[in-house]
């Protein structure tokens, strides 16, 4: 049996070592040198049910002697409780997603981010692609701001308003060295038609177009036929305006068995970046043989300029102003067709001083 020194309380529990009331150093009853036959008193009636274990806030003060020195094993109960510990951590809400809910959310932005950057380089992939063959369909003509205007007409309507007595020419008909109209006689056809309107006007042979369509006009006969010749011809925009798809000379001119238009054509730009272009047509579609190139030697606004076209067999050869610019092979064989005139768009143009020399 155990009892505490200052409140005398008694413990039958060996295992204690401090007094449960005020945590005083339990000591054994038999204390070395007492009677054990003795009579022991006590200030009042001994407690045999002690109350249970309570945890206090603090400390009380101890009263009454001094305890003697705690042995070095001897362990204290365990700290009370206060409001000034440290708050302790506690597991995350439930609500809240966990480590392994993390590392899946930052896999999910890691794939999102990654098919995004995909994209973004498949999407420039394709511009680069688009761009580089745009840039290399249009290298004679890249700086040109009328380029895809001009293109966007071919085909558009096809005018077939041609005298028909040029269809076949003869051969054998012998031609004079040389041919020159002035157009101050009426020899070409007029007309108010579905693709425009031809007329003579001041000595000049004028031409314009409908919105988006074409317009060819061939010589009236068989006189002026381009084979192995020299074609020359002065034309001019009569408001300084250019036709977006162009205007221009045409040789080799005739049409098919079937009625349709066949021929090749020098057509000129005459604006802002200047430029020429060689067509043809045959069975009635028109092609691209020179695509748009630039030229110093194209003269711009209301300015006339003189084409000629040079045919050697198969072989033509195109000039701007006496300046050279490019040659073909006429693979068509059109060589027997006669000289024609062709503009584009609502562009009015004026066509001088025709010259055929053989």
């Amino acid at each position: 049996m155990r009892i505490c020194p200052s409140c005398n309380r008694t413990y039958t529990d060996a295992s204690l070592n401090f007094c449960l009331e005020d945590g005083t150093p339990l000591v054994n009853e038999s204390a070395p040198g007492a009677d054990p036959n003795a009579t022991v008193r006590y200030t009042e009636i001994r407690d045999t049910n002690p109350p249970a274990t309570q945890i206090y806030p603090s400390m009380p003060a101890a009263s009454g002697p001094t305890p003697p020195q705690r042995p070095a094993q001897a362990s204290r109960p365990p700290a009370p409780l206060s409001q000034s510990q440290p708050p302790q951590w506690a597991p995350p809400s439930a609500s809240l997603p966990g480590p392994a809910a993390r590392k899946k959310s930052s896999a999910i932005w890691w794939i999102v981010g990654g098919a995004a950057v995909v994209g973004v380089i498949a999407i420039g992939l394709v511009i680069m692609v688009i761009v580089l063959a745009s840039m290399n369909a249009n290298t004679n003509n890249s700086n040109n701001r009328n380029a895809n205007l001009r293109g966007g007409n071919r085909n558009a309507n096809a005018n077939t308003n041609l005298n028909g007595n040029v269809s076949n020419i003869n051969s054998d008909v012998k031609l004079p060295p040389l041919l020159s109209d002035d157009f101050s006689e009426a020899k070409w056809t007029t007309d108010r038609g579905e693709y425009g309107d031809i007329w003579y006007d001041n000595d000049e042979y004028h031409m314009r177009s409908k919105d988006k369509t074409y317009l060819v006009m061939y010589a009236p006969n068989g006189d002026y036929d381009t084979g192995n010749a020299d074609v020359k011809v002065s034309v001019r925009s009569v408001d300084g305006s250019p036709s977006p798809t162009g205007y221009g000379l045409i040789v080799h001119g005739q049409r098919s068995k079937a009625g349709d238009l066949e021929d090749y054509a020098l057509l000129i730009y005459s604006g802002t970046d200047p430029q020429y272009e060689v067509i043809k047509h045959k069975d009635g579609q028109q092609t691209t043989v020179v695509p748009w190139a630039k030229s110093s030697a194209i003269r711009t606004g209301t300015s006339a300029n003189q084409l000629e076209v040079r045919a050697r067999g198969a072989e033509l050869s195109f000039y701007i102003n006496g300046e050279y610019l490019d040659k073909i092979s006429d693979t068509e064989n059109f060589k027997r067709g006669v000289a024609g005139f062709y503009t584009s768009d609502v562009t009015e143009v004026a066509f001088d001083d025709l010259e055929i020399k053989r």
